[in-house]
């Protein structure tokens, strides 16, 4: 199959800050200059066409297209930091399966811009995307990329519609990213073809693989949780989901560092949406001036 880079227009993001997110900073420089230039040079010949030379309105003209693209330039900065940010603290399983679907979205976008793939995001979920989440392109090949940040597996559903759009487009490969893990049926299908199927702990490691990346820190204590959660969480009883009845699972919700909220979550997601209140919140045990250690709840029943 070849790998046109114009592949999927009709899908694709346009707008101006998606542009600037994938155009290095010299170059945008390079481009702002020459049109600062060219606004001095035809604000010049209209003064020299009206005879009456406008000084306020010659070094205006600049002064506002520099504001305008040099804020969506920042604008598109602060994105990309924000980005990497996110990928720099999802470090572990339970962080990555925190992020929302469009978070985990733009992460993986972030890890192919930083491996040096030149990245073209497709419209968002609320509009239609066509299927693929974003284009990675090197060396003249194009691929497709299609993220599910599921709660389960990724049925082989989703890996055949994948590979259907990479022969429909002439792509040159296809990437299917789950979170959760792959059926085998998916992988059955996707062997022997150009069609990766990256699951979470393969996504922690090309991430632990960046330049100056901390590797994946599953399977060490993470700093974000407090001692003894873990211990408090097993002896909670799961749920089961009042839609289908299979068994919840605990989805925590992150606002930059903070827990936004939790709740228990079906583990089928998104074929169910059931949800139940997760009421049985840690209590983590505070020092007191002695050292001794006691829960908060201990310290509210005293007198």
């Amino acid at each position: 199959m070849g790998g046109r880079r114009s592949l999927r227009g009709r899908f694709r993001d346009e707008s101006t800050m998606a542009t600037l997110m994938e155009l290095p900073t010299g170059r945008f420089l390079a481009v702002l200059s020459g049109g600062v230039v060219l606004a001095v040079g035809i604000a010049a010949g209209i003064d020299i066409y009206r005879g009456t030379p406008d000084v306020v309105l010659t070094a205006l003209i600049p002064i506002l297209l520099v504001a305008y693209f040099g804020g969506l330039f920042w604008l598109s900065a602060r994105e990309r930091l924000l980005r990497q940010r996110r990928l720099e603290q999802a470090s572990t399983s339970h962080r990555l399966l925190a992020l929302m679907p469009d978070e985990m979205a733009d992460i993986a976008a972030e890890l192919y811009r930083l491996q040096g793939y030149v990245v073209t995001e497709n419209k968002r979920p609320d509009l239609e995307d066509g299927g693929v989440d974003f284009e990675i392109s090197k060396q003249g090949k194009t691929w497709l990329v299609q993220v599910k940040h599921w709660r389960q597996e990724v049925p082989v559903k989703e890996a055949r519609e994948l590979w259907g759009i990479v022969a429909s487009e002439g792509a040159a490969g296809g990437i299917l990213i789950g979170t959760s893990g792959f059926s085998d049926r998916a992988q059955e299908f996707a062997e022997g073809k150009d069609l990766a199927l990256i699951d979470g702990p393969r996504f922690l490691k090309m991430r632990g693989e960046l330049p100056n990346r901390q590797g994946s820190t599953d399977g060490v204590p993470d700093p974000m949780v407090s001692e003894g959660f873990a211990a408090h969480l097993s002896s909670v009883h799961r749920p089961a989901c009042p839609k289908c009845g299979m068994q919840m699972v605990l989805v925590t919700r992150l606002q930059d560092a903070l827990v936004a909220s939790q709740f228990w979550g079906c583990k089928t997601y998104p074929s169910c949406d059931g949800t139940r209140r997760f009421a049985f919140h840690y209590m983590p045990a505070m020092t007191t001036h002695s050292g001794a250690r006691e829960s908060i709840d201990a310290k509210a029943e005293k007198p």
